[in-house]
């Protein structure tokens, strides 16, 4: 199935949010939702001069993007899962980065793919647990190179990716007859990395 590749998605977020320090700052707070940090932590996380990351902390403080709290003699910055743009930022984001960049990156040797569905679980803000599914591949799949996407994805995110494959026959027919699995998924908050949201309801 056709999509969107990541590289065009980052070069969409060149041009939306201009500043690479603005983007390097969002997408650490997006897959870092729990981990607070100070300026200068920020500068080694991010490998980037400290008074453009100042720069960038004001601003997204000032729209309610993070939020700060001060320990001791230090400023902390950590996301505001409040914020009124946070789902669309999570879609643009896991679409560009992460395994849902990975996925798309090599989407063509995939095999035949209908959906790719993120899990609520694995991109708001929920600790890694081997019985919660992140990740839900359904179609066709190649899942030789699908594991070995995922695998390089761990690596990189530092944590386990749990994920499942279902045929779309055998999709359709558990959305048919209700299965809970299959419910939850349709019922709860997920970002679609592949697909569109009226056809995996339907």
């Amino acid at each position: 199935m056709a999509s969107l590749n990541p590289s065009y998605c980052v070069k969409n977020l060149d041009y939306l949010f201009i500043s690479k320090v603005r983007i390097k700052t969002i997408k650490y707070f997006l897959f870092n939702p729990e981990n607070p940090l100070h300026l200068r932590g920020l500068v080694r996380e991010l490998s980037e001069e400290i008074n453009a990351i100042r720069r960038e902390l004001i601003r997204l403080e000032e729209v309610g993007f993070v939020k700060s709290e001060v320990r001791g003699n230090r400023k902390f910055f950590l996301l505001n899962k409040g914020y009124v743009f946070l789902d669309e930022l999570m879609g643009l984001f896991h679409k560009s980065f992460g395994i849902g960049g990975a996925l798309l990156n090599d989407i063509g040797k995939l095999g035949d793919v209908n959906f790719i569905v993120l899990t609520g679980s694995f991109t708001y803000f929920v600790a890694p647990n081997k019985d919660i599914i992140d990740l839900v591949v359904i179609g066709n799949v190649n899942v030789e190179m699908l594991t070995q996407i995922v695998s390089e994805a761990e690596k990189k995110l530092n944590r386990e990716i749990n994920y499942t494959v279902m045929k779309n026959g055998d999709f359709l027919l558990k959305k048919k007859r209700r299965d809970l699995f299959v419910m939850q998924l349709l019922l709860s908050k997920k970002i679609l990395v592949v697909g569109n949201y009226e056809e995996l309801v339907a």
